[in-house]
């Protein structure tokens, strides 16, 4: 059989555009099955070999979507007709899937009239499973309407089908003519009748509707303009190959789950129109997965604090909110994310998840998300587990603190074992480090607005600790402690705030910068400190102040103080050297380094500074 070019494009759009059988959800061996009752007839099509027949074709790979080991198990099987026929008439347990059968078998027959076998082959099908006369002959002429692209026939045998109350629905019809379509509406009366509703193709909801106890509104291979509100109230919401779209922002959110309910989406396209929230959850379950959600507004595109909250593969982009959380926003409940891609969200804090602690998040990808206040991708209450890893980020603002973790106690935080903070952190909260107690920062961002008090040992290495509205007049605490360490890294005091009240305690500092201190020195009363090639600047109140140690190659630029404006060093057994000092300035004696210890200085710099 010779097939043209022309044909040929029409075949491949036609593959391209079809939609799953309306049997695609069935078991694999069903499928098995069926695929192998069509094979037996198309092998009785004289005009067309099986391996020719593109209606098979599209039926085993586009609308069944059958493997390569389920087609030849099929093709096996089909060499036992009676053993197949006896698996279809246990197994056919609703007319539709009768009805389905037939169409297929009409639609890979001959194109003109169907031969001897294949016509006596139907009328074996037919008296096996028990479907009129009437019905096969509908059927027969719809196939044939739609080969032909006769739209209107199809809507008017379509309509004869309904009135013969024959179980197919448009939506089934729509794989054998594709552009056959209808809009429905769907109102609170239909679901109280029903109970359980499916909508297909195209539906308006222009009011506002319950599910309540046991209902269930299905949304399968639908677009669905929503002009009200989805209250669920113990009933269940579940959307498959869809679209919803938001139509008025009469409601706050789309859809609320208020009491027990259930929300599962698959492979939808939610889009809200800048009308609102798509979800908002205060109790039951919401299970997204593969889907996409945007154009959202006044909150969250998933406000969550009920009982489960799953979200995989599905992307948020353009989320908007001003309050926290852009895309998500969970605040109880077993919460997992995974797989997922934000971008252009924004909010005051998380651009894109707020989320609490023990909440997963996994391999997620976070591009051009903002926050106002705090933590560009993902805010988190509480500590960040194991259950946050594998995130990217791209362009998002604020920078180096994509991630951020909440860490608050009304009582404070005792650490009296290993503690390692490696995550962008807010620390609203006193840290008291205990003797046997160890804190390590490492790779961080910290913000704090309670002072760390450490009578443990306390390590800050590659990180950026800055105080953040506080109260107390220094950012560390040091009381007697075991020792600290911070090492290539910036303490900012942001123009208001000391750096480390050392109270008989040593600490060693490298290639670190300590800036911006006001209300204390940057390193105050320090006990044999080691102090290398760091730089103090703009430290209003002072350098350092210490009990003899070391300060070695260290840069003091800007300093303030009333004696010793960079250094004040006591005791004979310390050294000041290779120091540079620029505009270093005294108020009272001392100049840049206080004079008491001037026989300490070796190989040093002034540069505009009092003597």
């Amino acid at each position: 059989m010779i097939i043209g070019n022309q044909k040929k494009l029409y075949y491949k759009k036609k593959s391209w555009l079809t939609p799953k059988h309306p049997l695609y959800f069935e078991s694999e061996e069903f499928k098995m099955y069926y695929a192998a009752a069509v094979m037996i007839h198309a092998a009785m099509n004289p005009q067309v070999p099986p391996e020719q027949n593109y209606e098979l074709d599209r039926l085993i790979h586009r609308g069944l979507e059958l493997r390569a080991e389920q087609m030849a198990l099929a093709l096996k099987k089909s060499a036992n007709p009676s053993e197949v026929l006896g698996y279809l008439c246990d197994h056919m347990d609703s007319d539709e899937k009768r009805y389905l059968l037939m169409l297929d078998l009409y639609n890979i027959s001959s194109e003109d009239d169907p031969s001897e076998k294949e016509q006596e082959n139907i009328r074996l099908v037919m008296h096996m499973l028990e479907i009129p006369e009437k019905a096969s002959r509908l059927l027969a002429h719809f196939i044939q309407a739609a080969g032909q692209e006769k739209d209107e026939q199809c809507r008017r045998i379509y309509q004869q089908m309904t009135e013969a109350k024959m179980e197919l629905s448009l939506m089934e019809l729509k794989y054998y003519r594709m552009t056959l379509y209808e809009t429905s509406l769907c109102t609170q009366e239909d679901l109280d009748k029903a109970g359980k509703l499916r909508l297909v193709d195209r539906c308006e909801i222009r009011e506002d509707i319950v599910l309540r106890d046991g209902m269930v509104l299905r949304l399968d291979h639908a677009v669905v303009r929503i002009y009200g509100n989805i209250s669920i109230e113990g009933g269940t919401l579940i959307a498959e190959n869809s679209k919803l779209i938001r139509k008025s922002d009469s409601h706050r959110a789309c859809v609320n789950i208020r009491r027990a309910g259930k929300v599962i989406m698959e492979q939808c396209d939610i889009d809200c129109r800048n009308y609102g929230m798509f979800l908002r959850a205060q109790d039951g379950e919401a299970v997204i997965r593969d889907s996409e959600i945007y154009h959202t507004t006044r909150g969250a595109a998933v406000r969550f604090w009920g009982k489960t909250l799953e979200l995989t593969g599905t992307v948020f982009h353009h989320c908007y909110s001003r309050e926290n959380g852009g895309a998500v926003m969970a605040r109880d409940g077993k919460v997992t994310i995974r797989q997922c891609r934000f971008w252009h969200c924004e909010a005051v804090r998380g651009g894109a998840v707020y989320i609490r602690q023990s909440m997963e998040i996994r391999d997620c990808f976070f591009k051009k998300c903002y926050a106002s206040e705090y933590g560009a991708a993902v805010f988190c209450i509480g500590w960040i587990g194991d259950g946050v890893s594998g995130l990217r980020y791209q362009e998002c603002f604020p920078e180096r603190t994509e991630t951020i973790q909440y860490i608050i106690a009304p009582r404070g935080l005792e650490i009296s074992g290993e503690c390692e903070i490696a995550i962008h952190t807010i620390v609203d909260c006193e840290l008291q480090v205990q003797p046997q107690g160890t804190l390590r920062i490492h790779d961080a961002v910290v913000y704090l607005r309670y002072p760390i008090r450490c009578r443990g040992y306390l390590e800050i290495e590659k990180s950026f600790v800055r105080a953040d509205d506080m109260e107390a007049n220094d950012m560390i605490i040091l009381e007697h402690a075991r020792g600290c360490t911070v090492k290539e890294s910036r303490l900012d005091g942001m123009g208001r705030k000391g750096g480390i009240f050392a109270t008989g305690s040593r600490m060693e500092a490298y290639r670190s910068v300590f800036c911006n201190m006001r209300g204390g020195r940057a390193v105050f009363n320090a006990y044999f400190p080691q102090i290398t090639q760091c730089i103090f600047n703009y430290c209003q109140n002072g350098g350092v102040h210490c009990q003899s140690g070391v300060v070695e190659g260290c840069l003091f630029v800007n300093c303030r103080g009333k004696s010793g404006a960079a250094v004040t060093m006591l005791g004979k057994k310390g050294m000041i050297n290779n120091c540079r000092f620029v505009r270093c300035i005294s108020d009272i004696s001392g100049g840049a380094v206080d004079k008491a210890v001037g026989s300490q200085l070796e190989n040093c710099e002034f540069q505009d500074c009092t003597q």
